[in-house]
């Protein structure tokens, strides 16, 4: 009888975490019997329900009381709608991924007993998050949840230092680290075609220079940055460059009004118009087409984990530009597959962003050697086999 594993997720919603488990999770199945938990999406948000027809005959269940907000008689109902489910799969093993699954499912299933209790850290709260008082309490909290925790995986080798050098929260013995991994064959299929849909789509030319920011619209993420650069940029005379933001959320109405405030124009849910060099597209399914329609991928991050749309930019030969935070110089080569940028200076990103929108062949050396980096670094059948071999390696330890 195959070991059961209960995966509980935030959210099933298009970003890092679905992308990643869902697939790894369609993979395990032929060695774990997996059931995967979710809770309620927000509502700028949209549930990425084709990764399940992608990867399809998955377990998976909605919990509509785990929710992103913080309130406390919702999420101790949360916490007991986890524990029953927990009992009727009777899971073996329970691997959480997200800050409110990792302290509710990770909670449940130690007051249940279950053998292995397994945390991915995709990201963290400990920084830039909360104030001072806030970020020490995240820290104290998660140091305990480590302590109940089987094993902690870090995407990262720099995110492991952070977990066990800079803020103290698990031990080193206790840390795996294993990288993301990708299904690089959805990416990589039809890549010709992939581009044309996405630059059709927007009235592209072929010599037109797309540059892309992906991801949720908070102010974690810093998009507002990616604004005054694609000012500046357009400023200075740049001409055919178009800048894109992709995805949706609680910043999206801060950076539209920064656009009226400095006279840029812009178009919106991701219809095209003639004068518009920023594009918001919202939410998009089909990321393949965006990756590979794009010539430049950036990101502004104060914080991040292991930011997923750097590595897919990659598997596409996307040159990117990132802020060096976090675990964010592990997911690519700097000066060899892009540009790795200290601090948060406008003119920083620019240079960078500059030298690549002047050389047409430098970015095609650069993505070259992004798709070569990414293929060696974030397979998924290593993504798979590592977790395989660790939730073996965990359950090995329970029997006497």
């Amino acid at each position: 009888m195959k070991p059961s594993v209960v995966i509980i997720l935030n959210r099933l919603v298009i970003g890092g975490q679905a992308v990643d488990t869902i697939p790894l999770a369609y993979y395990l199945q032929q060695d774990f019997t997996i059931v995967i938990l979710y809770g309620e999406k927000e509502t700028d948000e949209i549930e990425a329900n084709f990764l399940l027809k992608q990867y399809p005959g998955l377990q998976v269940k909605k919990l509509r009381l785990l929710r992103r907000t913080v309130n406390p008689f919702i999420d101790f109902l949360a916490f007991i709608s986890i524990i029953k489910q927990l009992k009727f799969f009777r899971a073996d093993i329970v691997h959480t991924h997200g800050s409110k699954s990792g302290l509710l499912g990770r909670l449940a299933a130690w007051f249940l007993q279950v053998p292995v209790i397994v945390h991915t850290f995709h990201g963290h709260l400990f920084h830039s998050y909360f104030n001072s008082f806030g970020s020490k309490w995240v820290r104290i909290i998660e140091k305990w949840l480590a302590s109940i925790s089987t094993n902690i995986v870090a995407l990262s080798n720099e995110q492991k230092k952070e977990l066990t050098e800079i803020f103290n929260i698990a031990p080193t013995n206790k840390i795996s680290v294993i990288q993301l991994g990708v299904d690089e064959h959805v990416l990589q299929i039809g890549t010709a075609n992939s581009r044309q849909k996405f630059r059709n789509q927007f009235q592209l030319s072929n010599t037109a220079v797309a540059v892309g920011s992906i991801g949720r619209i908070v102010p974690i993420k810093n998009q507002l940055l990616f604004l005054e650069v694609a000012k500046a940029t357009l400023d200075s005379g740049k001409q055919d460059v178009y800048f894109f933001v992709v995805g949706d959320g609680e910043s999206k109405k801060e950076m539209v009004d920064y656009m009226l405030a400095n006279k840029i124009a812009f178009s919106d849910v991701g219809k095209p118009k003639d004068n518009a060099r920023v594009i918001f597209t919202s939410w998009v399914e089909d990321m393949a087409a965006v990756y590979n329609g794009m010539d430049i991928i950036v990101l502004t991050s104060f914080n991040e984990g292991t930011p997923l749309a750097i590595i897919e930019a990659q598997f596409c030969g996307k040159p990117v530009i990132a802020s060096n935070v976090g675990g964010v110089k592990d997911t690519f080569q700097p000066e060899i597959s892009g540009f790795l940028v200290d601090g948060f200076r406008v003119n920083n990103y620019v240079a960078a962003l500059n030298k690549l929108i002047d050389n047409n062949e430098l970015r095609n050396e650069m993505g070259d050697a992004a798709i070569q980096f990414a293929n060696n670094s974030f397979a998924k059948s290593k993504e798979v086999e590592a977790m395989k071999n660790l939730y073996l390696k965990q359950l090995s330890k329970t029997k006497p």
